[in-house]
């Protein structure tokens, strides 16, 4: 008798190491690589350009703020300016805060001014005021609001403005005064100083009340 050998089942065979991929797996396999070096890319560049935008943002950022602060005008606090007059006197110049003018770099705005002339000198003069404007270029001074002036030796008086050169010494305005003096009081719609204080020159409406003695 012939013996029969038996078959044994059928089972699915692997492919070995480096042999192909079946055909539909290989071309899924194709379309994944083709679009990831599409997408890559595209993804690489607009990274790249946010940050470019990210970057240009901050440096625009930084030169506007630099812009502002360059405009911006330089403030003060208890500033004090010094000089002399064209005769050598000197004088001083006080506010409790002062700034540039935005239009004009040598217009100065002053908060409570206060300026002492012939500093050192046997009469000083002082002014004071709510607000002034000093031009530097000129070297004048505009006082506005409860101008008050003190000379210790001659007199006293109130105005709402007055116009101090600090190169003369000249402190003159077109406004009312209410003057005070050891003789008595006096009132006029202008005035002019001069001398230091030792001539005053009232004008127009000139109303005067002497003290007996």
């Amino acid at each position: 008798m012939s013996e029969v050998t038996p078959v044994s089942p059928l089972r699915p065979v692997k492919p070995a190491a480096g042999e192909a991929l079946p055909r539909g797996k290989a071309r899924a396999h194709s379309r994944v690589v083709r679009t990831l070096r599409v997408v890559l890319p595209m993804i690489m560049v607009a990274m790249i350009a946010i940050l470019a935008t990210l970057v240009g943002l901050h440096a625009l950022r930084r030169h506007e703020s630099a812009q502002k602060e360059a405009s911006a005008p330089i403030r003060m606090i208890n500033p004090h300016f010094y000089g002399r007059d064209n005769q050598g006197r000197a004088f001083t110049l006080g506010a409790s805060q002062a700034s540039r003018d935005e239009q004009s770099f040598q217009k100065v705005l002053l908060r409570n001014p206060s300026v002492t002339l012939d500093v050192g000198g046997a009469h000083p003069s002082n002014l004071t005021a709510d607000n002034g404007i000093y031009l530097e270029d000129t070297r004048i001074l505009y006082l506005r609001g409860h101008v008050r002036a003190d000379n210790a030796a001659v007199s006293t008086f109130a105005t709402d403005q007055a116009v101090v050169n600090t190169r003369t010494g000249v402190v003159n305005g077109a406004d009312a005064i209410d003057s005070r003096t050891p003789l008595g009081t006096l009132n006029s719609k202008s005035f002019d100083v001069y001398d230091k204080g030792d001539r005053v020159i009232f004008k127009g409406g000139v109303h005067a009340r002497l003290n007996s003695h």
